[in-house]
């Protein structure tokens, strides 16, 4: 892949804040993987390896029960990042990350992520993504705790039309998601999903066909996840 191409898919907000040397350390010294469909590029309990951004495809972080439950937390497409909390901690992973489909990943090794820790500017852009991930989860707590199921579809609807990782500036009106995908992020059963999905669709909000959800009123949907 060329560089510029690379560039372009990395260049999300959290990657321009970096200082161009740095930049050119991830671009250089990272190594491009692939991940094809339904593969797994880090597994639950594996020893920390590096930090990762996406380049192309969609990848799904989630965790599996003991009784063959899972929750998906989220989606990473290109332009963001993960693996910065065990490479801090050197601790196992917390949670699979699973290709949706054929990805490309930058691979930045632990003794060049150790490297560019040294420099204070991009430590601070460390933590400045892991403050990103806590406001997340706690936002996600919050629609758990005290906001209806409707709500808490229309909430995420929103939240995967400019990006679930939310790395990039995106805005889209059609998201890609399958009924199955979207019930293992909300925690609830594909029936409950599809229910609430009609009735959502049936205010105007949002149009359903196979394999996507098209966000038809932006305004009525933000009306639907305040309720």
């Amino acid at each position: 892949m060329a560089r510029d191409e690379l560039l372009s898919l990395t260049g999300d907000r959290w990657f321009k804040s970096l200082g161009s040397a740095t930049q050119e350390i991830l671009l250089t010294r990272g190594r491009l993987l692939r991940v094809r469909g339904r593969e797994f590029a880090v597994r639950k309990g594996d020893p920390a390896n590096g930090f990762y951004g996406v380049v192309s495809g969609v990848l799904a972080a989630s965790s599996v029960l003991e009784d063959g439950r899972e929750m998906i937390f989220g989606l990473l497409e290109p332009g963001d990042w993960f693996g910065e909390a065990s490479s801090l901690d050197g601790l196992p992973r917390t949670h699979d990350i699973q290709a949706l489909r054929n990805s490309e990943l930058l691979h930045i090794a632990p003794p060049v992520f150790e490297d560019l820790m040294q420099d204070v500017g991009f430590a601070r852009s460390i933590a400045v993504l892991q403050t990103g991930r806590t406001r997340t989860m706690f936002s996600f707590f919050e629609d758990a705790a005290l906001r209806t199921t409707r709500a808490r579809i229309a909430r995420r609807l929103l939240r995967l039309a400019r990006g679930d990782a939310n790395a990039l500036p995106r805005v889209r009106r059609v998201i890609l998601i399958t009924h199955e995908t979207l019930a293992l992020m909300l925690g609830l059963t594909r029936q409950t999903l599809s229910l609430e999905l009609k009735a959502i669709a049936a205010t105007g909000a949002v149009s359903l066909s196979y394999g996507r959800i098209v966000i038809e009123s932006v305004e009525t949907l933000k009306v639907l996840s305040e309720l």
